[in-house]
């Protein structure tokens, strides 16, 4: 009778265990965005870009984004174009998969006064 008690509490304490957890993970939403890099915060881990509109979730805005992998954006600069993944979760939002599409184009140099 004692090993069917230890036995059940042994299951029973298993299940709770493993029940507990197990939590859900949030949902997360994608989109796909292009934009362009108006600055660069590495140290903070923020990409500010300036977007279209992202259908089904915000109007076009300019707005500052975490980024997921830091060394995507080592090479960006401002004025660059870019696509992205963002990801919103838990009323969090992140660009991953940061793809460059064009550099930013050189301002002309002034001509030199003779």
């Amino acid at each position: 009778m004692r090993r069917l008690v230890a036995l059940f509490l042994l299951i029973s304490g298993l299940a709770i265990f493993l029940l507990t957890g197990c939590k859900a993970k949030p949902p997360e939403s994608h989109y796909p965005i292009q934009a362009e890099v108006i600055a660069m915060d590495l140290p903070r881990r923020l990409l500010i870009v300036q977007h279209g509109d992202i259908p089904g979730f915000m109007p076009a805005m300019t707005m500052s984004y975490s980024i997921a992998v830091p060394k995507e954006v080592e090479t960006l600069g401002a004025g660059d174009k870019i696509s992205a993944d963002l990801v919103v979760s838990e009323g969090k939002a992140r660009l991953e998969k940061i793809v460059l599409l064009e550099k930013a184009k050189a301002a002309p140099m002034a001509p030199s006064a003779p």
